[in-house]
């Protein structure tokens, strides 16, 4: 039940599972590298999709935080241990118990093949794959979440060392507990969503079938008010590691402090209202558009006064370069990219162009891929020392953020310019035009720069 063991659990499971989706990410360029099908059927390539997608979002973008939160929380709050140690542990068997299951899904058979969305009328369909294991994965994860989410806004609300108030305690505290707050409000949405999808598949309801009365469309509502705010779940937590990070090694306090924690919890509230950003093109009405329209652009205005705190924190530091400062600096122009395209995305004019476009894969791969998986890292290499008591080689951490940042521009770039130009997205071939086979190619070699990265 020790708090600091039930980390590394969660911390080994997840790197585990970020490289089997990161392998099946490299076999979906690969198949992509030329048009027609060379290596791979259709259906198991939408089997590599599902489990990119589901994995690096559920194992890798969430769960990893997992580590952090167990290992951090209670010392940066001067407590002994999280407020239910049992219940800690369980959490982490649930998510073991899940990992178990998605090892399942590499048998042929068992292969579930309707994108990690699983949007109805397709998951419905017996093509889909095991709906059924689909909905376990999820149960299983989400009482994961919600036990351990308890568990740690307990342990921060009730078990503060004496002096630690919620306004003076480590930005990295706000960033973990906003992450947690969001999962505590949206994962029941999605829990109810997957049920709903069981009981149509194999009791037979109409919750989503229309020629039973039902809604598809009401799926996608559900599944976007927690998958939506998941994306926040995923980025908080690394803004906090920037804010701690920045001022570590520019040696001044974090510029803004009471700004900065008022931008992210303003940021976990608002990501609850611009989840039909994702529906542009479902035919909701016009005035729904308009309203998540602007809360969608009115997220960026937190997040602009974060990097705006960022900069003005490294101005006239004594600014140092070691690996955790390199991957929080490309972690943030990372999310400043991704940021800078989510905002066109934000207006329906532009959006219902690009929706289902390769475009809308690469900006959220640049503001999730990869200011995520930047922000871990750089939390990583930063408490390491921490951790386990040695010092990681600086010349391999540095040279493994170059090839990372290289990599990932190339991919991601290459992936945004080729889906401008009309490539949709979730498709395992493609039109013989040779710009397009050109920039798949390029996307090719920043996958394998940006995998070596990883390795390193």
């Amino acid at each position: 039940t020790d708090h600091k063991k039930i980390a590394v659990l969660y911390a080994m499971t997840s790197l585990l599972f970020f490289s089997v989706a990161g392998l099946m990410g490299l076999l979906i360029r690969l198949e992509l590298n030329q048009p027609g099908i060379q290596y791979v059927t259709p259906d198991q390539y939408n089997y590599l999709l599902t489990g990119h997608g589901a994995v690096m979002l559920l194992w890798w973008a969430i769960a990893f935080w997992g580590a952090f939160s167990n290992f951090l929380i209670p010392i940066l709050i001067g407590a002994r241990d999280v407020a239910f140690p049992r219940l800690n542990q369980l959490s982490y068997w649930f998510f073991f118990s899940a990992s178990v299951l998605v090892l399942i899904t590499l048998i042929p058979s068992q292969h579930i093949k309707m994108m990690w969305t699983g949007y109805p009328p397709f998951s419905l369909h017996y093509n889909a794959g095991p709906t059924g294991l689909y909905v376990l994965i999820v149960l299983l994860i989400a009482g994961s979440t919600l036990g351990g989410g308890v568990n740690f806004i307990t342990t921060v609300l009730r078990m503060r060392a004496k002096g630690i108030t919620l306004g003076n305690t480590n930005l990295m505290i706000h960033g973990l507990m906003s992450s947690i707050v969001v999962q505590l409000v949206g994962v029941p949405a999605f829990v109810g969503a997957v049920v709903m999808l069981f009981l149509d598949k194999y009791i037979g309801t109409g919750f989503f079938d229309p020629a039973a009365g039902g809604d598809p469309v009401l799926y996608q509502h559900l599944f976007w008010f927690y998958s939506h705010p998941a994306v926040y779940v995923m980025i908080l937590p690394a803004f906090g590691v920037f804010s701690e990070v920045l001022s570590t090694f520019s040696q001044k306090p974090i510029f803004g402090r009471a700004a900065m924690i008022w931008a992210i919890w303003a940021i976990a509230l608002l990501g609850f209202m611009v989840w039909a950003h994702h529906m542009f093109t479902s035919g909701m009405p016009h005035w729904v558009r308009m309203f998540m329209s602007f809360t969608t652009v009115l997220i960026a205005v937190p997040t602009g006064v974060k990097i705006f705190n960022w900069v003005a924190t490294l101005h006239k530091g004594a600014i140092r370069f070691p690996t955790p400062m390199l991957f929080t600096l490309g972690g943030i122009f990372m999310f400043l990219i991704g940021g800078l395209t989510g905002i066109p995305l934000a207006l329906p004019a532009f959006d219902v162009n690009v929706h289902d476009s390769a475009f809308v894969v690469g900006h959220f791969h640049y503001v999730l891929g990869m200011a995520m998986t930047l922000g871990a890292f750089s939390g990583v290499y930063y408490w390491y020392p921490k951790v386990t008591g040695r010092m990681y080689p600086e010349a391999i951490g540095k040279l493994s953020f170059w090839l990372v940042m290289i990599g990932s521009n190339v991919l991601y770039f290459a992936m945004m310019t080729v889906g401008i130009d009309g490539m949709p997205r979730r498709y395992i071939d493609y039109p013989d035009i040779n710009e397009w086979e050109l920039l798949n190619q390029i996307s090719g070699v920043g996958a394998v720069i940006l995998t070596l990265g990883v390795i390193l």
